[in-house]
């Protein structure tokens, strides 16, 4: 019984420890593949400009619900390195700036279109891990 009593303790405080920091990060979300997913801030360096995964923050967007969106998230089929992000700036130069982008394929048609220039910020490069579970938009 004393040792059943010491498992139970022992997992729940195994429990505790991996819950513990995951509960403490700041969660945000980003667009991906047309599904929203949620994101966690790191403090890992990021020298400027090794960033690997394509993402898109907006300088003009209108639309309130306009999220970063990034090329790659968990179960892409290939190019996923976890969250280290290459920034680029999308700014509408035409078109309706209250448009929501939640690819990187639309984002990719409206900067061939001309009515979105996109812009490498590699100063901006950051990491910041990616959570599966995609919620649908909308």
């Amino acid at each position: 019984m004393r040792r059943l009593l010491l498992a139970a303790i022992t997992a729940l405080l195994a429990v505790t420890a991996v819950a513990g920091p995951v509960a403490a990060r700041d969660f945000g979300a980003i667009y991906a593949n047309d599904a929203s997913y949620r994101v966690f801030g790191n403090a890992a360096n990021v020298p400027d400009g090794t960033g690997t995964d394509p993402f898109a923050t907006f300088t003009n967007s209108t639309n309130p619900d306009q999220l970063g969106v990034a090329e790659f998230a968990p179960g892409s089929p290939t190019g996923h390195h976890g969250g280290r992000w290459a920034v680029y700036r999308a700014t509408w130069t035409s078109g309706d700036a209250s448009t929501l982008i939640t690819s990187w394929a639309e984002l990719q048609s409206y900067v061939a279109s001309g009515e979105l220039t996109l812009v490498r910020d590699a100063a901006a490069d950051f990491r910041c891990p990616v959570l599966g579970n995609p919620q649908p938009i909308g």
